[in-house]
């Protein structure tokens, strides 16, 4: 593990001071100034000229989770400690300023199975072999973001951000993997106002992903390890943990990289916000060298909606949101021989290609907020409601064989806030419920042409642990206290602790466990 604890800490520090130091109009609670401005949900950088003041925010947390309610990348017993910062800064009449830092660092127990940090982001994952391997995992990260507008005049203007985040991912127990993510992002757009209440603009979309993989063996090196490689709804091939020439080496690092390009378009009018992005995805699994092979290379498409309505009723203010994503990926597995001629130094002949995966994933998410007595620091009292749906659907062809697969999952939440405000104190209690389900096929197994044997492997005993952690019903609750002190117009320090437990409504098959219990304590100020 590459500890960055230090810097990004100095840095958290650098970034607070220089928010404090900008003078702020009113001080309101930062969360619930961004969610009420239809102009900072949108991602176009040019956006940010249609604020107006000076909102900021830090915080550290620290978060502790217990329970074997979890999904294969989950740990039994965890804990996360995190700091962030951010602010909206204008100034001056054309210039304004979005930036944003975070750090966290995860310790978990227990912990085996998927291998990259991300299962769901790759169209093709490495998996322990057995689960007798568990052991404790490692992972820090830190973000950064920066976005600038500038005013061009009183209607146009253009803006250019930047957002960068760095992981390590440490297993310390053999086999060990290691992973090292780094993910940079850029935009740049313009926007045009007609009028202070409405605003259309345009932006261009780039961003790299780049997660370098590498297995090893420190303790008994003469024990066998194997690794499978999941090709799609957990099936695939099983291979040795040894040398340079599978698909982990325990040697050298490979890269899974990713690159998007896309635009996205924005308008708001009135009480509605709207924004539409589409980007083109390419990426490949190894190394583009003649020497290393390139096992995977994969293409697709990615499109997403975003809607905000926010309506005033006198002193209180409704607020409706739409966001529906879809996305298309095919995958494509290189066929190839390692050549060695005599007197020179191997390299990589490739015979062929075979498309080995498409799926395709949508999701949609409706929510509805009530602010009663908007006012203030915070409102009086908020209560709203959500409901999150997803859908994937996935075919794997490993020639002769096939497997369709299908999952449909929903979440409902329901929440409530009462702030009791006593001279400058402010005291917030929150409640939620949760129900979340799921249905769908694991394994819709065929074949095209008769075998006589295969190599081809299904990991049934993982793909039923995560197939029940998506689907059987389960119920949730979460109840919360905060204590804001607001010292002047300017300066509100707060603490909160929020406590959440979630269980199977029926008695698990597969899971580790029917319960899950998570913690959080943070401690912040809003500026």
């Amino acid at each position: 593990m590459r500890l960055r604890s230090l810097p990004a800490i100095f840095c958290f520090l650098a970034v607070t001071l220089v928010s404090y130091g900008q003078e702020a109009d009113v001080c309101r609670d930062f969360r619930f100034m961004v969610d009420t401005n239809p102009f900072l949900s949108l991602s176009n950088p040019a956006a940010i000229s249609a604020y107006e003041g000076h909102d900021s925010m830090a915080e550290i947390s620290f978060r502790k989770d217990n329970g074997g309610l979890i999904p294969l990348t989950g740990s039994p017993d965890s804990y996360k400690a995190g700091a962030l910062t951010e602010s909206f800064i204008r100034v001056s009449d054309r210039i304004s300023f979005h930036g944003k830092l975070a750090w966290s660092y995860f310790g978990g127990k227990d912990m085996g199975a998927q291998v990259l940090m991300d299962p769901d982001y790759n169209p093709v994952n490495f998996l322990e072999s057995t689960e007798a391997t568990v052991g404790n995992r490692n992972r820090e990260d830190y973000s950064l973001l920066g976005a600038m507008s500038y005013r061009l005049d009183d209607r146009w203007a253009a803006g250019a951000g930047i957002e960068y985040s760095a992981a390590d991912q440490t297993k310390v127990k053999d086999p060990r993997f290691t992973s090292v993510w780094m993910d940079m992002g850029i935009k740049a757009g313009v926007s045009f106002r007609p009028s202070d209440r409405s605003l259309f603009g345009l932006a261009l979309v780039y961003r790299n992903t780049v997660e370098q993989l590498r297995g090893g063996i420190y303790g008994t090196t003469d024990k066998q390890y194997f690794i499978f490689t999941d090709k799609g709804g957990f099936y695939g091939t099983m291979a040795e943990l040894a040398g340079d020439y599978n698909y982990i080496s325990d040697s050298n690092e490979r890269p899974m990289s990713n690159a998007f390009y896309g635009l996205s378009f924005q308008a708001v009018s009135g009480a509605f916000s709207n924004e539409i992005e589409a980007c083109y995805r390419s990426g490949y699994y190894g190394k583009k060298s003649s020497n290393n092979a390139t096992f995977f290379e994969f293409s697709g498409l990615k499109a997403a909606y975003r809607g905000r309505m926010l309506a005033k009723s006198g002193a209180d203010l409704h607020k409706a949101s739409l966001d529906l994503e879809y996305e298309l990926l095919g995958n494509n597995e290189n066929q190839f021989n390692y050549i060695t001629p005599v007197g020179q130094s191997t390299r990589v002949e490739y015979t062929g290609q075979n498309h080995i995966m498409d799926c395709h994933s949508a999701s949609a998410g409706l929510g509805y907020v009530w602010y009663k007595d908007t006012g203030g620091f915070l409102p009086s009292f908020s209560a709203g409601a959500s409901v999150d749906g997803r859908a994937r659907f996935r075919s794997t062809i490993l020639f002769p064989f096939y497997r369709n697969s299908s999952l449909v999952t929903v979440a409902v939440r329901a929440f409530a806030q009462k702030n009791i405000i006593k001279g400058k104190s402010v005291y917030s209690i929150d409640a939620s419920l949760d129900f979340r389900a799921g249905t769908g096929n694991p394994r819709g197994d065929g074949i095209y042409a008769s075998s006589s044997g295969s190599s081809l492997i299904s990991f049934d005993s993982y793909l039923d642990r995560q197939f029940e952690y998506d689907t059987a019903p389960a119920v949730g609750a979460g109840l919360g206290f905060t204590y804001t002190r607001r010292f002047s117009d300017k300066f509100a320090p707060y603490i909160k602790l929020t406590d959440g437990f979630s269980a199977l409504v029926s008695v698990p098959q597969h899971l580790g466990g029917r319960f899950r219990n998570v913690a959080l304590i943070t401690v912040g100020c809003s500026f």
